[in-house]
């Protein structure tokens, strides 16, 4: 009974439990701007609603969520795309409140430029932690 918890943990690891927890976030936070945004939030990202509509960008982070989902099992080394699935959202919602406050869009939107930046940043560390080892063989 205990063998397949640790067969799943064998398969998933850190790496693969920080991309299905992104995936997991992702969706949800895109479902949430697809079926009803917030007020704050599309004040906060006006700059990126010139280029598509927020319940387009609801559906890019529901996309991106179930790529991170997909590679979560993947082998590390081979879950790049995931990585940058989970880091892509946090950051482009970042730089989009950074500017929103900056152009005066919103007068609050500097209060949520580092919690999507450090999601971004976690990700970044994880991966680097938790990166495969390359074997280098020597003749000689």
């Amino acid at each position: 009974m205990r063998a397949a918890p640790a067969q799943l943990w064998a398969r998933l690891g850190w790496r693969g439990l920080a991309l299905a927890i992104s995936g997991a976030a992702w969706i949800s936070y895109g479902a949430s701007l697809v079926v009803q945004p917030r007020y704050g939030t599309t004040l906060g990202v006006a700059v990126l609603l010139d280029l598509m509509p927020v319940h387009a960008w609801g559906w890019g982070w529901i996309g991106c969520g179930v790529l991170c989902l997909v590679y979560c099992w993947a082998v590390p080394g081979r879950d790049l795309l995931g990585l940058a699935a989970a880091m892509t959202p946090a950051l482009l919602w970042s730089v989009a409140y950074a500017m929103g406050g900056a152009l005066g869009a919103s007068p609050t939107a500097w209060g949520v430029v580092a919690p999507w930046g450090s999601h971004a940043l976690l990700i970044a560390i994880i991966a680097r932690v938790t990166r495969p080892r390359c074997l280098v063989v020597t003749h000689g």
